[in-house]
């Protein structure tokens, strides 16, 4: 027997039909039992008088069938029971284990950014040297390394909802310094079900606009439009853009890859994937970026 038969097999609906098949055909040799062979002798006789021999073999057939189909109701019903209470069970415990590896993860993130903190402390006195710039410049790093863990163990941490496109880029807005840089939203009546990070994607795709959109940067545009039986937000600045070879990295696979555009559009990709969501850039380079996130039918609703 094949992998695919076999997986096949081991499925409820599977085991479902056979458990009716084997029912039906019992059904019928009891028929075939009641009416060849006239059983039961005292219900046939009982109704001979009346030509009623094959009714009363059909109904003997009958009472065998209810039998089974009752027979078979309460075995699913308790398997059914049973896998419930067991799924129930590992459920349980994988959200205990889940709560111990992060309150691990936060005493350690913790105490590693104590650690960080007294180590740049200690070398403020220090001549400033090109060690002692390196040292810093690899604190840095290690702390934004520590960030990144905490915003990517958040994803999936809790369960999606239907959240209002335009507050969670209002309040992504606040968190980031526009300086002289006009900001515009025309999205005013779409809530999307997605992640409760929702907020965090807007607000690194804000950021990105500040920190890479260059002197020509002016304004920020968030708008949507309707494709085929998608919705697509589209978010888009008038700064240098991005180039043709760094459009490659923007979205790596994995994080860890050795060229990437940094961990913010990483932690974009995976929070709109928990729901489908997808995103690309779509921007020309030397006229500004230009991402699309899509999402799919199902996903949004008019509020």
């Amino acid at each position: 027997m094949s992998a695919e038969a076999k997986e096949i097999t081991r499925l409820p609906h599977f085991k479902m039909l056979v458990d009716i098949f084997i029912i039906a055909v019992f059904a019928v040799v009891v028929y075939i039992a009641a009416y060849f062979m006239n059983l039961p002798e005292v219900l046939i006789r009982a109704l001979e008088s009346s030509g009623a021999q094959q009714a009363s073999a059909f109904f003997i057939a009958a009472i065998f069938l209810t039998v089974g189909f009752v027979f078979f109701a309460v075995r699913r019903w308790n398997e059914v029971t049973q896998v419930s209470k067991e799924t129930e069970q590992v459920q349980d415990a994988l959200e205990r284990a889940n709560n111990k590896l992060m309150f691990l993860n936060n005493i350690t993130r913790y105490d590693i950014l104590n650690e960080l903190t007294q180590l740049h402390r200690d070398l403020e006195p220090a001549e400033k040297t090109p060690e002692v710039k390196r040292m810093n410049e690899a604190i840095d790093r290690i702390r934004r390394q520590i960030k990144f863990t905490k915003e990517y163990q958040d994803i999936g941490a809790i369960s999606p909802s239907w959240q209002n496109v335009a507050d969670a880029i209002m309040r992504a807005k606040v968190g980031v310094d526009l300086g002289h840089v006009s900001f515009e939203m025309e999205i005013h009546d779409l809530e999307i079900y997605a992640d409760p990070l929702l907020e965090k994607v807007f607000y690194y795709l804000i950021s990105n606009s500040m920190k890479y959109g260059g002197p020509k940067l002016t304004q920020i545009r968030i708008h949507r439009k309707k494709a085929d039986e998608k919705m697509i937000i589209i978010f888009e600045d008038d700064g240098v853009g991005i180039s043709q070879e760094m459009k490659a990295f923007l979205f790596p696979k994995e994080w860890g890859s050795r060229k990437h555009a940094g961990y913010g559009l990483f932690l974009i990709r995976e929070t709109l994937g928990v729901t489908g969501i997808t995103i690309w850039e779509s921007g020309t380079p030397g006229q500004g970026a230009r991402f699309e996130i899509a999402v799919p039918k199902g996903i949004f609703r008019q509020v």
